[in-house]
C-alpha cells in the first residue's frame, strides 16, 4: 500500500506497479501518481510487475464512468474485446519474459513468434454415385487390381510377408483370396500410393503402434 492513493508528487515520472488489483479505480489511482503535469516533465514511465495492464488496459484507454451504485466503471477497450472486437494486447516473451505486443518480436532478446501448425484430421471414405433421392451408391471397386498394386508396393519397399494382405484387409475388411498371390504385381495408381501413404502417417501418429513395413 505504498503511495497507492492520496500521494501527490507531480514531478514523479517513474512508477513501479508492484501489487495486483482487481479494482479499476485503484489501478487508475496508482498510475495517476505519475500522470500529473510538471514543468520540464516530458514523459511518464510505468513498470508493471503486477500484470495490471492486462486486466485494466492502458492508462489512456477510454473509461465509462458511472454514478450509479448498481453499475461499475468499465474500460471501453476491454468491453469492445468482449463483443468480439479483439485488438492486440500486451503479453510477455516466452523466452526472456520481457513485455511485448501480441504478434511482435521481442525487442529484448529477439525472439520471434511462430505460427503453430494446425492439426488436420483425416477420415477414410469412398467415392459414390449420388442418386436423386440423395442416397449414395458405392462405386464398383477392382479389389484384385488393388491387391496387385499392393504387392508391387510391398516388393518395392521391402514389406514383410503378408503385409500387403493386411493392408488389403484394412481397406476392404477381409483378407484377399490366397490364390491372388499367384498374380503378377501391378504398378500402383496414384490413388493407391496416396492411400498407402495416409495409412503410414496414421500408424506413425498412433501411440505404441508400428507399421507393417
Amino acid at each position: 500500500m505504498v503511495l497507492t492513493e492520496g500521494f501527490d508528487e507531480p514531478s514523479a515520472s517513474c512508477l513501479v506497479l508492484a501489487r495486483p488489483t482487481k479494482l479499476l479505480t485503484m489501478y487508475r489511482q496508482m498510475v495517476g501518481r505519475v500522470l500529473r503535469p510538471y514543468p520540464g516533465k516530458t514523459d511518464a514511465r510505468i513498470l508493471d510487475h503486477s500484470g495490471a495492464v492486462f486486466r485494466h488496459g492502458f492508462p489512456d484507454d477510454e473509461i465509462h464512468w458511472t454514478l450509479s451504485p448498481d453499475e461499475k466503471a468499465e474500460n471501453d477497450s476491454a468491453k469492445a474485446r468482449a463483443r468480439g472486437h479483439h485488438s492486440r494486447e500486451l503479453t510477455t516473451c516466452p523466452k526472456c519474459a520481457a513485455v511485448r505486443m501480441e504478434g511482435d518480436s521481442c525487442r529484448a532478446c529477439g525472439w520471434k513468434p511462430e505460427t503453430k501448425p494446425r492439426h488436420i484430421q483425416i477420415f477414410e471414405g469412398e467415392l459414390g454415385h449420388v442418386q436423386r433421392d440423395r442416397s449414395v451408391r458405392d462405386l464398383p471397386r477392382d479389389q484384385l487390381g488393388f491387391y496387385r498394386q499392393l504387392l508391387h508396393i510391398a516388393a518395392d519397399r521391402g514389406w514383410k510377408a503378408g503385409a500387403a494382405a493386411h493392408r488389403f484387409k484394412e481397406k476392404f475388411g477381409k483378407f484377399p483370396p490366397w490364390e491372388w498371390n499367384r498374380y503378377e504385381p501391378e504398378p500402383p495408381a496414384a490413388a493407391t500410393v496416396a492411400w498407402v501413404r495416409s495409412r503410414s502417417i496414421a500408424y506413425a501418429k498412433a501411440p505404441m503402434r508400428g507399421t507393417p513395413e
